[in-house]
């Protein structure tokens, strides 16, 4: 018999990860005091504030709670980039590629050399994409062995020794919104002027930032982002971050999914790069509806409400797309998992090099749970159900997204899942658990 299990409620995530982010390691360009508010309780965001910390930005933090994730405040005093030290450690960027690539791009304009490392599955990610750029512009690059791990051409542990940079132009083959960052912070401390384009529209949180904390730049008519040296500080900001429309995407797609559901989000983010699983969702059949939509900090922000209307229809997800949510992928497979018809997605390769294999875990997953799908080299092909099986193990491999989706599945399933772990979790959404617990009505 199928588990009675749906969600009404209202919540609110915790603060968006790529923001946060941005907005811990954009401090650097000022001189005095920053304070950001609703900052990302993620181990990743952490990890850049540790490296951060070692470079001289010294900081305090107030915790959040469960019941209000935005309760959590950093309070950062930078000395500007021409205070930052050499650090006497490595910067251990942990499990997060956003902190590797954009500090790579910060301290190569810093006349001082810098060791990055991070843990085993980050040593697995190549890091080309943003080294060689910053070669070309006149940093020195040099990756190191370890005991553990065999010398490789493009992933860490490396060291960058930088400083006197000359900007250049960059036409990027892969739509990459770190990669564009990494590049443009170099470019601030570059002689001549830096040019970034790509060749698909992905989320501009670097330019919304800039805009908010008046870097000076350029937006071509293509959309190429163009900066120049940053000749002074920028003042001390204060920033509020909306919402994480990536850690909403586990809620969203589950009360879509789950008869008798209605849920509201409040205060997201609804970056315009961000929002394939809305678009999906709507396209397959989805109630989604946005209350007090405004703008805050640049950002647009919105309360979003989704209530279960019925079985989802079945689309398919195409290359083009997919650069507007590549995370979002493993959870939108499930609304596939339940859907009419077929769900198919293509273009999506770059799932492969995450934390995990993706694509191959979502497909190991999907078969286990007995759902008909199809590997594809980019993608997979699911054919829906009316009623999910479950009554399966579901691997991880340690991917915090994998994890969350998993327990997603528990929810959708007629028989309960067993998860290989969900200590992963605590790299983007440490109390997912315990937000998915108050929000489950399990009458079973």
């Amino acid at each position: 018999m199928a588990r009675k299990v749906s969600i009404r409620a209202t919540l609110t995530v915790p603060g968006d990860k790529s923001i946060s982010h941005r907005a811990l390691i954009f401090s650097t360009l000022c001189r005095g005091t920053v304070i950001i508010k609703g900052l990302s309780p993620a181990e990743d965001c952490q990890s850049t504030l540790e490296c951060l910390a070692k470079l001289g930005v010294k900081s305090t933090k107030i915790a959040p709670t469960v019941e209000n994730p935005a309760l959590a405040e950093c309070i950062l005093e930078s000395p500007g980039l021409d205070g930052l030290a050499q650090p006497k450690e490595v910067l251990n960027a942990g499990n997060s590629g956003t902190t590797m690539r954009l500090l790579s791009g910060l301290v190569a304009g810093r006349p001082f050399t810098t060791r990055f490392d991070g843990d085993a599955s980050l040593r697995m990610r190549p890091m080309s994409r943003v080294l060689l750029p910053l070669y070309e512009m006149g940093a020195q690059v040099h990756y190191q062995s370890s005991q553990d791990m065999a010398p490789v051409s493009d992933t860490a542990p490396f060291s960058i020794t930088g400083g006197n940079l000359k900007g250049s132009e960059f036409v990027l083959k892969v739509a990459s919104a770190q990669v564009q960052t990494c590049i443009l912070l170099a470019g601030l401390q570059a002689d001549g002027k830096t040019t970034v384009t790509m060749p698909a529209f992905v989320r501009d949180h670097t330019e919304r930032m800039f805009e908010y904390i008046k870097v000076p730049f350029g937006r071509r008519d293509n959309g190429s982002i163009e900066v120049t040296r940053l000749v002074k500080p920028l003042a001390p900001y204060e920033v509020t971050v909306p919402g994480d429309l990536s850690s909403a995407a586990f809620f969203i797609v589950a009360a879509a999914c789950l008869p008798g559901s209605d849920l509201l989000l409040k205060n997201v983010g609804l970056n315009p790069g961000r929002k394939l699983v809305i678009d999906v969702l709507q396209r397959m059949g989805a109630e989604i509806i946005f209350e007090d939509i405004r703008e805050a900090y640049c950002e647009p922000v919105a309360d979003i409400r989704v209530r279960y209307k019925g079985r989802l229809k079945g689309v398919t997800v195409s290359g083009e797309e997919v650069a507007s949510g590549i995370d979002e992928i493993p959870i939108l497979a499930l609304a596939g998992c339940t859907c009419e018809g077929t769900f198919v997605v293509r273009g999506a390769e770059e799932l492969r090099h995450k934390e995990s294999d993706r694509l191959k875990a979502m497909v190991e997953n999907i078969q286990d749970m007995g759902i008909t799908v199809e590997n594809l080299e980019d993608g997979f092909i699911i054919d829906g159900v009316p009623n999910v099986p479950g009554a399966s193990l579901w691997r991880t491999y340690n991917d915090h997204r994998m994890a969350m989706t998993g327990l997603i599945a528990n929810c959708l399933s007629e028989e309960p899942i067993q998860l290989e772990e969900t200590g992963s979790i605590k790299i983007s959404y440490p109390r997912f658990e315990d937000q998915l617990a108050l929000l489950v009505d399990n009458k079973a």
